[in-house]
């Protein structure tokens, strides 16, 4: 199986500068769109129609790795930071971006219920849980890839 670099090192424009003179830089574009979207579920204001996530495993005999990376910048401004991290659940937190700060709501799957979003009081929170489940799972890497939560974590039989 091949492997897929997850965001571009270059920028489609050249710097610009602002009025304060500060020079910004495009936001990095993906190659690749992402492949699962979270539906959410509002409670209250308005919210996004999905949460996406770039989901990858790689099977081996007797587990599989598995690599998940979420689109913050599509709903979330300003820094993203890791709340909480454990050995089996680690938390991220941004700021919603200004459309969506009145958004109270979730996003999870059944199928995928390691993973969850919860947005709400101006925030968007990504949750990798793996405690629920007996197996021998554990987060073996987690950092921020640009802006994007980025998790490596491994499911052992």
């Amino acid at each position: 199986m091949g492997s897929c670099l997850l965001v571009s090192c270059s920028t489609t424009a050249p710097p610009t500068a602002t009025p304060t003179g500060e020079v910004t830089r495009p936001a990095f574009d993906t190659f690749t769109a992402p492949n699962v979207q979270l539906p959410v579920t509002t409670a209250a204001g308005t919210c996004p129609d999905t949460v996406d996530l770039w989901v990858m495993s790689q099977g081996f005999e007797g587990g599989a790795d598995h690599t998940v990376v979420v689109d913050f910048p599509a709903i979330a401004t300003g820094p993203t930071e890791i709340l909480s991290s454990e050995d089996r659940r680690i938390i991220y937190v941004a700021p919603l971006q200004e459309e969506f700060a009145s958004c109270s709501g979730t996003a999870e799957s059944e199928f995928l219920a390691m993973y969850s979003v919860h947005l709400g009081n101006g925030k968007v929170h990504f949750e990798l849980n793996l405690s629920d489940d007996g197996g021998a799972r554990t987060i073996r890497y987690a950092d921020l890839s640009v802006t994007r939560p980025y998790i490596y974590w491994r499911a052992e039989s």
